[in-house]
């Protein structure tokens, strides 16, 4: 092996073990390739600077308390290892995909971890993922998803085969798409329908698709009626579309902290010995079902429509009992 060889391979191998999360000292490096120490400190440099031009994430440093030389990672636009961990605890508990993409997905999102911590993060999930349940539809939603995305970033009709969880076949439906929103385990479609003009958008899960379509048909949407999904999603519950209305509750439970994050809206009008009252703007009755939760700590005081609903919610809960 010729000089230039012998260097070459010294200093990839030297990367490699360094991009493997390994330090290195200028002795051991001389004494396992049998060079001066000063060619192995021009071999440092040779990395650093090739680091530097490369733009990478990663730059060499040196503890001079320790001697040892390592990679480390500075761009703060990359993640780090305890933000991948966290990312991949968040998948796990959304339970949003079948086992086996989930798998897949947490395995990728670990590789983009240090190498020397990737082993450590694998373990830690391990068990997670060994436990993992997946939801009974099991549909791999990926190009779905993005089909959906793009129809609704082009603002294009779709045709779509839908079939709900008791009905026997699956019907066709014209939309027009303003959404795509994950809660509670599933990804829903917000859209308008063609055949109906309705105020308010309605909610479609997406694993209920069997088929879809997107047109060469566009739809207009001007924008001080443009569909903003952060708006929406501040206002619905447990995705049951409706007509937006404004409510009001007085709560005497022991976290109203725990009211304003369930309801972004929601906003604290009056405070006293009786509990605080809170109004909210919410779409439809999905907000009946939050409410119902809260059981005594909850009485709503309008609208009246509603203060009712509960009413007769609450008796016939009784007679159960």
């Amino acid at each position: 092996m010729s000089l230039s060889q012998n260097q070459t391979y010294r200093v990839l191998s030297m990367y490699d073990r360094l991009s493997k999360g390994h330090a290195l000292t200028k002795k051991g490096e001389a004494d396992s390739f049998q060079v001066g120490e000063k060619t192995i400190q021009r071999d440092f440099e040779s990395i650093r600077a090739f680091l530097e031009t490369a733009k990478t994430n990663e730059y060499l440093e040196y503890d001079r308390k320790d001697k040892i030389y390592k990679l480390e990672v500075g761009d703060e636009h990359y993640l780090r290892n305890e933000e991948i961990f966290t990312l991949a605890k968040i998948l796990i508990e959304s339970r949003a995909f079948p086992k086996a993409d989930m798998d897949r997905l947490i395995d990728k999102l670990t590789n983009l971890a240090q190498p020397a911590n990737q082993d450590f993060i694998k373990k830690l999930m391990l068990n997670e993922k060994h436990l993992y349940v997946d939801l009974q539809h099991k549909k791999s939603l990926f190009s779905l998803l993005w089909e959906l995305a793009q129809a609704v970033h082009t603002k294009r009709v779709i045709n779509v085969c839908y079939k709900r969880e008791h009905d026997q076949e699956s019907s066709e439906r014209t939309l027009k798409p303003v959404g795509l929103l994950f809660s509670d385990y599933y990804f829903y479609l917000i859209a308008y329908q063609t055949k109906h003009e309705l105020e308010f958008p309605t909610i479609y899960r997406v694993d209920r698709m069997t088929a879809c379509h997107v047109t060469d048909e566009h739809f207009q949407a001007p924008y001080h009626n443009r569909f903003q999904e952060g708006e929406f999603r501040k206002r619905i519950q447990f995705m049951h579309a409706g007509e937006l209305m404004t409510i009001r509750f007085r709560f005497t439970g022991p976290s109203p902290q725990a009211v304003l994050d369930r309801l972004p809206t929601a906003r604290i009008i009056e405070e006293g010995e009786s509990g605080m009252v809170f109004e909210a703007e919410v779409f439809g009755r999905g907000i009946k079902m939050w409410l119902l939760s809260q059981g005594e700590y909850v009485e709503v005081l309008g609208p009246q429509v509603l203060r009712d609903e509960m009413r007769r919610s609450v008796m016939d809960m009784v007679k159960n009992y």
